[in-house]
């Protein structure tokens, strides 16, 4: 969601563009992770009195999400603590990212899944890492360097140029090559190229940009997901598998790699495949969302995307 004004625009563009390089000094210079996060915290608690309207949208879907009303005291709680954990996942990004892996390898207190993972990677075929804007994705790129590989990120860019800079810097040093998408319709050439050639690429799939998704029943109510990934797979014969990040109570974090997805068969079942996939995937992504409300981070309203509104 973007400001109405263009004014304000700029402000939050300033604010923006100070507040993450403050961001990124502080997890550099202490030495205590937590301490950074009691920053985050206070930058969190900030962003959600300039920016109601944020907040508002982010109510509405943790709402759906909990299955109560907006105004339910749980409801509020989750939704202030889903700011705060997004701040906090940006200050892991820029604390590890910035330390010898084995840091951040010693917060891990499960690899889910990473037998399955290991038995892809065996086959030298390639395979598209299908995560969400959920628990704090960047730590794959961290993992995957501990393990001497490497993975194409596709990505959006931020709207705040200051914020896209740090994460590419960041990306960038930690081995991950950031490859940019504007969500209208871009050529997928580079990526059939990439799988084809047995690297690793790392999709976002919960978000619908392009706009020409496929609708799926998540949490009660139907909305589209992004058919891209899929028919990346299709075209390519490379595995689809999911892959979440997550944080625990005690800060710890969790790895999962899901079962992988093949898209084979005539187009008929292809097709079939692809939607048998995608609810799959988004099965899997709404069993971690009800065990981590607070860790999906969402901030227009996801069930009523203004974008998808037909004039």
């Amino acid at each position: 969601m973007q400001s109405d004004s263009r004014v304000m625009d700029l402000v939050y563009g300033a604010v923006f563009g100070s507040l993450f390089p403050l961001f990124h000094f502080a997890a550099r210079s202490f030495t205590r992770r937590e301490r950074g996060h009691e920053i985050a915290d206070q930058i969190a608690n900030a962003f959600m009195v300039l920016r109601p309207r944020y907040l508002e949208a982010i109510l509405g879907n943790t709402a759906q999400v909990l299955g109560l009303r907006p105004t339910h005291a749980r409801v509020e709680q989750t939704a202030h603590e889903m700011v705060r954990q997004h701040a906090r996942a940006w200050v892991d990004f820029f604390h590890f990212g910035q330390r010898p892996v084995e840091e951040a390898l010693a917060q891990f207190a499960s690899l889910e899944g990473m037998d399955r993972f290991d038995a892809v990677l065996a086959e030298g075929r390639g395979a598209i890492l299908l995560t969400a804007h959920a628990g704090n994705f960047e730590l794959g790129g961290i993992l995957l360097r501990s393990r001497n590989l490497k993975v194409h990120a596709v990505y959006k860019p931020d709207r705040f140029a200051a914020v896209e800079r740090l994460r590419e810097g960041m990306r960038a040093q930690g081995g991950v090559v950031g490859i940019p998408v504007d969500g209208v319709g871009f050529s997928t050439l580079p990526l059939v190229r990439l799988l084809r050639e047995g690297a690793l690429v790392g999709m976002q799939g919960d978000r619908d940009f392009s706009l020409n998704g496929v609708p799926m029943p998540f949490f009660g109510r139907e909305v589209p997901f992004p058919r891209g990934p899929w028919e990346l797979a299709a075209m390519t014969g490379a595995p689809i598998i999911t892959s979440f990040f997550y944080t625990d109570g005690d800060r710890r974090f969790h790895a999962h790699f899901g079962e992988p997805i093949r898209i084979e068969g005539g187009r008929g079942e292809r097709m079939a495949a692809i939607q048998a996939g995608m609810r799959s995937y988004v099965a899997d992504l709404e069993a971690l969302i009800r065990r981590h409300p607070s860790q999906w981070y969402c901030f227009y309203p996801f069930w009523d995307d203004p974008a998808r509104v037909v004039p």
